[in-house]
């Protein structure tokens, strides 16, 4: 008896040594990411542009004339309009700096196949950001650009998950690993942007918030 108690004893205690080491090593629950980009909109009309493909700058275009149409058409000013325009799949790269699309290439890519008329070769600058005179882009005035739209209190929410998707895809090109890549791109987003984890959620959130939602 005095034997089985000691084996029951030294099992309880390996099973209690177990569950302690697994509960130091199990690693720290992650912070929460922050939706303090998302509270700061106030307006009282509130829109969210998806905006999955850049089909030539068509979503600035949109941006703008809904802006505009709030502006001259209802008298509203744009302090009381929130507008949110998500970057995603295609449209990844519009967020990213004149600097990565040079280095990675990016006009150049399947996902893009973007000409600069000026060079007849790949678009190796963002004119998304900020076009040049009669770029063929949006509606190729500068009104109509990231820069000038983000003036106008518009927040453009760069997808993480899909840089990481990109950084895979140019890792197989040999651009690097997907690792650094991602490091390089996430450093060199336009500072015009915001970088939110995942945009889908980012939707969500936005909805819960009151915006409506419209695919340009």
């Amino acid at each position: 008896m005095t034997d089985r108690r000691s084996f029951i004893t030294a099992i309880a205690a390996l099973s209690a040594g177990a569950t302690l080491g697994s509960a130091a090593e199990a690693p720290p629950p992650a912070s929460p990411a922050s939706d303090a980009w998302l509270d700061q909109l106030k307006g009282k009309h509130r829109q969210l542009f998806d905006a999955p493909d850049p089909d030539g700058g068509t979503i600035l275009r949109h941006v703008r004339n809904y802006l505009d149409g709030w502006r001259d058409d209802y008298g509203v000013p744009e302090r009381d309009v929130s507008v949110i325009v998500t970057l995603y799949a295609r449209t990844t790269p519009l967020g990213l700096q004149d600097s990565m699309w040079v280095k990675y290439q990016l006009g150049g890519t399947a996902n893009l196949n973007l000409t600069d008329p000026t060079t007849n070769a790949p678009l190796a600058r963002n004119w998304f950001a900020h076009p040049k005179p009669g770029d063929a882009v949006a509606d190729g005035t500068a009104e109509s650009s990231i820069e000038s739209l983000r003036r106008r209190g518009v927040v453009f929410a760069l997808c993480n998950n899909a840089l990481k998707r990109w950084s895979g895809r140019l890792e197989k090109q040999g651009l690097g690993t997907a690792a650094e890549i991602h490091a390089d791109l996430t450093a060199h987003a336009l500072p015009e942007v915001v970088i939110v984890p995942d945009v889908l959620i980012a939707m969500t959130k936005a909805h819960e918030r009151g915006f409506a939602s419209v695919r340009s």
